[in-house]
């Protein structure tokens, strides 16, 4: 067996290949950024990206979340052109999100504000959200905001698209190695260790990886206000002669989030009031006891033909959540040449084109196409914290 030496270098390292930092990655190499690899324990999309809702909405209560949605439906639109690989399996059947009567003002503005933008919506009074989606039971809907381009993408799709066509630019890509830690001297990184001992040189590390970046940073003396909420999607299917669901059902009151899938399947979303945040990352999959009886009482109360459909399957997963459920996306200060992508909040999916641009720019000292400073970690700090329409949640 031959000699292979345990060091190699890069011009940038992106750790983490779920849809962020395959974006990323995948920006950096047709942009010229040189050496770019792209380090994954799993391989693409084995974390929480591989477990995502797959939905997309504009519905965001900032401009620059719904300029970067924006961003991310252009690419959606024009896969061809913008990759120029694969296909990232965008289905548009509307998004619908139910608000009660205190809510209404929030979404009128939100809707003002994606206007503004571009974004086609319009708000919907009572008497017309069945002409839209008839299953739903009004009892405590004031209105509601209707999308029709929202639907869904296939993330496994959009990810290996990324990487296949970043391959094609000169992307590394290093699966089924994990980073132990990012190694810095002085006041810049140096490299990454991988578990096992192999040393990956390189002044600029992105670290998009997800639940684990929090505590992969934190030796740098990086504190991120990460933490972690639980929740649950199950896999239903609608009985045989039953009326399935036509659009995208948020119910930002009941905490039901819901969407037609493939043939009489539906993926379903009941959110757990008061949920205590985890402090620590997990990769536990189990779903709760208890969850299939919680999840059917909310369907009984706001879609109720699907509240005796088939449980097919469940699917676990965490949120990486920030104090204002919004991203940190920039330079780590004090770190020179370490970038953070983190902190998806459960709304992240929809941005992550446009973010994979954005950061590609910042990392290549190039003027950004969409301004993300307010996404700086210095935010928390400086008490400057995105605004949240309806509250603390991933409905941002």
């Amino acid at each position: 067996m031959g000699y292979r030496d345990p060091v190699e270098s890069a011009d940038v390292v992106v750790i983490g290949a779920g849809i962020f930092g395959a974006s990323i990655a995948f920006q950096l190499a047709r942009r010229g950024a040189g050496r770019v690899v792209l380090i994954d324990e799993r391989g693409p999309a084995g974390g929480m990206s591989g477990r995502t809702f797959n939905q997309v909405r504009r519905h965001y209560s900032n401009e620059l979340t719904i300029r970067l949605a924006n961003r991310g439906f252009e690419v959606l639109d024009h896969w061809a052109d913008e990759v120029g690989v694969g296909d990232p399996g965008y289905v548009r059947f509307g998004y619908l999100l139910l608000v009660p009567e205190e809510a209404v003002e929030a979404c009128k503005g939100n809707i003002a504000l994606g206007t503004r933008c571009g974004v086609d919506t319009r708000f919907l009074e009572p008497g017309e959200i069945p002409d839209v989606e008839p299953l739903v039971n009004l009892d405590g809907v004031a209105g509601a905001a209707f999308e029709p381009d929202g639907g869904v993408i296939d993330v496994h799709k959009m990810i290996l698209s990324w990487v296949v066509a970043g391959i094609g630019h000169g992307l590394v890509t290093r699966f089924g190695a994990a980073v132990a830690a990012v190694e810095a001297e002085g006041d810049g990184v140096t490299g990454v260790r991988l578990r096992g001992g192999d040393v990956v040189r390189t002044p600029v590390v992105v670290n998009a990886a997800g639940l684990w970046g929090r505590d992969l940073v934190a030796p740098l003396g990086v504190a991120l206000p990460i933490a972690f909420f639980r929740l649950h999607m199950a896999y239903l299917r609608q009985r045989v002669g039953q009326l399935q669901l036509r659009v995208a059902v948020t119910d930002t009151a009941g905490g039901l989030v819901m969407r037609p899938d493939q043939g009489p399947l539906a993926l379903a979303v009941a959110y757990e009031k008061d949920q205590a945040p985890r402090d620590r990352p997990s990769d536990d999959a189990g779903v709760a006891p208890g969850y299939e009886r919680f999840l059917r009482e909310t369907l009984r109360r706001r879609v109720p033909a699907y509240a005796d459909a088939t449980w097919e399957r469940a699917v676990s997963g965490l949120y990486d959540v920030t104090p204002d459920w919004h991203p940190i996306l920039g330079w780590a200060p004090g770190v020179e040449g370490l970038y953070l992508a983190l902190g998806w909040s459960g709304h992240g999916l929809k941005l992550a084109p446009a973010v994979g641009e954005v950061v590609a720019q910042e990392v290549l000292n190039e003027t950004p196409s969409i301004d993300i400073s307010p996404l700086r970690l210095q935010r928390f700090q400086e008490g400057r914290l995105m605004h949240l329409a309806y509250g603390p949640g991933a409905r941002a």
